[in-house]
């Protein structure tokens, strides 16, 4: 058994001297238990025996409430505050003998079976003395004699000899089991009420015995009779020393013989006399002492238990404090665990929709399928017109194949190897030896004549022949412009350095200024194609500057917007100062040019991105108003502070949109600002603020009819045609079935998953596309002849 259960004790110094007395959990019972042994056993030291059961509720047995369906750290927590409530128990104890001036510890054990506990205590400690119920309150009465308590009877029967044990019930004795039987025998004799020699002796437990009396026997005249009294406060614990005492004779014998006179026995008698005072002064010095010692002892005892009481106190509440915290965790486990209850509640909630929607998703899915099959079907039917396009395929091929080494290493050195190299001799046959027929502009950088090199239309740039620069960094200047290729900007096709000449694509719908003013019996732009083409003017702006190294326009004006045959607007011009010198300058435009320029340009004399916002904003204006430049700045600032900007906004491009309008306004006013810091930023202000207008820009259907009027009464060639678009290619590229389809529509074919020909159904061999430059140059000229 001792291999089971571990005893824990404190406080306890000697076992012989101190009364072990056995509580439970009901408090009430125990004192009543503490307070008998206080009261029988006067000023010897208390030591408390509890016998603790452990809690159940995590007894693996349980089926409910077992310790492997719980957490581990709140079963944990759950353990340490049972053991937290014993300790407060044994404290309370241990405080009410305390309070009683004895000097107490405690002993105590965990086990199922409290009598096998007390038995355990018993033989483990070798306690001599006990103290116990002997039974519940319900069965005492006067007349109980005998132990009704189960624990009792146990104990009683099966505690090792050497253990006196007293029973008590609501502060009387009920029963007491002596160590041995010769001890039952001494207490038996004692506790009748005057043995034969005459001694008398009280012996009820739970009194007090005021005086020992063991009076003289006169009766033998040989004898004498010393008397010794004790007095003071007695208790059952002296029962056993007593048995001692009495057991001895305390009889002087005296034996005189012979004779002797008066006067000697008088001296003896006398000299007995002294000897016995002298004793009884010692026996009672000695009595003294023994209580001195004893109320020293005491006193120590008294403070050993304030101050273990006081340390107990002190760790009840750290303990308390543990136990507040723990409680507070699993409280906050609680909550957590409700959150994920109701959160997993809501999941389950939603479920059902989230299936439908993702069986929707599905039947969606399968439609679009069915639509991507019904168009590739759709594509299939025009393999009718495969024999019609065979002839322009195989040319196709054959050009393809001649520059595909060349497009591989470097498309952009092929090109300026093959289509920058004009000589003198091209301009001047193309312009027919610069006719003045063949003069469509002049500029700030020179005049533009159209012309045909390579079969390709052109417009000719005749820069001024006078510079700094010479022909080797004239080329290597006008080569890096010709890489800048974007949808807004005019493509540079070729240079001549001998006659410091450019060659750009030719746009057949002239620049914006003839729009603006309706020259050449051109028709009013509307407010949707005015609004698109300030979104591209602003792309293409952002492009070069953005170049690397950037990229200044310097001359940005209506008359540099250029207009193709869908009127897409593309600038021109751009970089063109950085092939003349700073004295080659000279302004030969009329003199409202000077009004595109930034003030701050035209004093410092150098270009800056903040030069090209300041003209993008005049020409916002233009498109806004249609007006003249001079002064458009300041007519549009009026109207907006007066609150009529319909005042000055070009009715002949249609109703503006208020909102689109003022803002657009705003914006223009902003790019015009004096000070260059103040401007706004083309990418993050600008481009921010127009770049959502275009999608209301929808093609105006009265523009593309007037401009396509001629174009309408000829047939397009059908390989012109995107046989996926079903429109005229402006990007053509080769795929691996041979055929020529828009860049965007076979890189969106492509990109969606499939490895197939959208003519042919079948697989591709690679997904690499091929730019046919041919078909492109051959649409060009078509678009420009139309």
């Amino acid at each position: 058994m001792s291999g089971e259960v571990v005893i824990k004790a404190e406080g306890i110094c000697d076992v012989e001297n101190t009364i072990f007395v056995a509580v439970g959990k009901n408090v009430k019972e125990g004192k009543s238990v503490l307070s008998w042994a206080l009261k029988s056993f006067a000023g010897r030291r208390i030591c408390v025996l509890h016998v603790h059961q452990p809690n159940h509720l995590f007894s693996p047995k349980d089926g409910k409430l077992s310790g492997a369906k719980l957490k581990q750290h709140v079963v944990k927590a759950c353990q340490e505050l049972d053991r937290l409530r014993l300790h407060k128990l044994l404290n309370e104890y241990l405080l009410f003998i305390s309070q009683a001036g004895i000097q107490g510890g405690k002993v105590w054990l965990e086990i199922n079976n409290v009598e096998k506990g007390i038995i355990h205590v018993i033989e483990e400690h070798k306690i001599q003395w006990l103290v116990m119920g002997a039974a519940a309150e319900t069965h005492y009465s006067k007349q109980l004699s005998e132990l009704k308590s189960s624990k009792a009877k146990f104990v009683c029967q099966h505690a090792p000899m050497h253990c006196q044990i007293w029973f008590t019930c609501s502060g009387c004795l009920i029963r007491m089991r002596s160590m041995n039987n010769s001890l039952s025998s001494s207490m038996e004799s004692l506790s009748s009420p005057e043995d034969n020699g005459g001694t008398k002796m009280r012996n009820h437990v739970g009194d007090s015995y005021e005086d020992l009396n063991i009076s003289e026997n006169t009766s033998s005249p040989a004898n004498k009779i010393v008397k010794v009294e004790t007095k003071g406060d007695y208790s059952p614990l002296h029962e056993a020393h007593l048995l001692r005492a009495t057991s001895q004779p305390l009889l002087i014998e005296g034996s005189f013989h012979g004779k002797a006179s008066n006067d000697e026995r008088s001296r003896l008698e006398h000299a007995m006399m002294d000897a016995e005072n002298s004793k009884q002064r010692a026996f009672e010095e000695s009595v003294k002492r023994w209580r001195a010692e004893e109320d020293a002892m005491e006193a120590t005892r008294m403070a050993e238990v304030s101050y273990r009481l006081s340390k107990e106190k002190e760790d009840q509440r750290k303990e308390e404090e543990i136990l507040a915290k723990q409680k507070e965790e699993i409280e906050g486990l609680k909550i957590q665990h409700d959150q994920c209850l109701k959160e997993l509640q809501m999941i389950q909630e939603k479920k059902p929709v989230l299936e439908s929607q993702i069986t929707e998703s599905s039947y969606a899915g399968k439609e679009l399928e069915e639509k991507i099959i019904q168009a590739v079907e759709l594509l299939i039917s025009f393999r009718k017109q495969r024999d019609e396009m065979q002839i322009e395929r195989d040319n196709a091929i054959k050009e393809v194949n001649r520059f595909r080494k060349l497009v591989q290493d470097d498309s952009d050195e092929y090109c300026i190897k093959n289509f920058f190299s004009i000589s003198f001799s091209d301009i001047i046959e193309a312009t027919q030896n610069f006719d003045p027929s063949s003069k469509i502009g002049e500029g700030k950088f020179g005049s533009v004549y159209k012309g045909i090199i390579h079969h390709v239309k052109v417009a000719i740039k005749m820069l001024p022949a006078c510079g700094s620069l010479s022909d080797s960094d004239f080329q290597h200047k006008a080569e890096s412009l010709s890489r800048v290729r974007h949808p807004n900007l005019v493509t540079l096709m070729g240079i001549c350095s001998e006659s410091r000449s450019l060659a750009y694509e030719f746009l057949e719908n002239g620049n914006l200024e003839d729009h603006l003013a309706c020259r050449k019996k051109s028709r009013p732009l509307h407010w949707q194609d005015r609004i698109r083409i300030a979104v591209e003017i602003c792309s293409g702006l952002i492009f070069v500057h953005a170049n690397d190294p950037c990229i200044v326009h310097g001359n940005l004006r209506p008359t540099n917007i250029l207009l193709d045959a869908k009127f897409v607007s593309k600038i021109s011009d751009y970089g063109v100062h950085l092939l003349t010198s700073q004295n080659d300058n000279s302004n030969n435009d009329d003199p409202e040019a000077s009004i595109y320029v930034d003030p701050e340009c035209i004093d410092k004399g150098q270009f800056t991105v903040e030069s090209d916002v300041y003209s993008f904003g005049v020409i916002l204006l233009r498109l806004l108003t249609a007006r003249p430049a001079s002064g458009i700045v300041r007519d549009v600032k009026c109207a907006l502070e007066s609150g009529n900007l319909g005042s000055v906004l070009d009715s002949s491009a249609g109703d503006w949109p208020n909102e689109q309008a003022e803002l657009l306004a705003y914006l223009a006013l902003g790019c015009c600002d004096k000070d260059p810091l103040n401007r706004p930023n083309m990418l993050s202000e600008v481009w921010q603020t127009i770049e959502p207008m275009k999608d209301i820009c929808t093609p105006h259907s009265d523009l593309n009819t007037s401009s396509q009027g001629s174009k309408g009464q000829k047939r397009i060639p059908p390989h012109f045609i995107c046989p996926i678009f079903q429109d005229v290619m402006e990007d053509p590229h080769i795929a691996a079935d041979g055929y020529t389809y828009e860049g965007d529509a076979i890189k969106g074919w492509l990109y969606s998953g499939h490895d197939t020909s959208p003519m042919t159904n079948l697989k591709l061999n690679t997904c690499d596309l091929i730019p046919n430059y041919a078909l492109y140059r051959a649409i060009q000229e078509w678009q420009q002849q139309s």
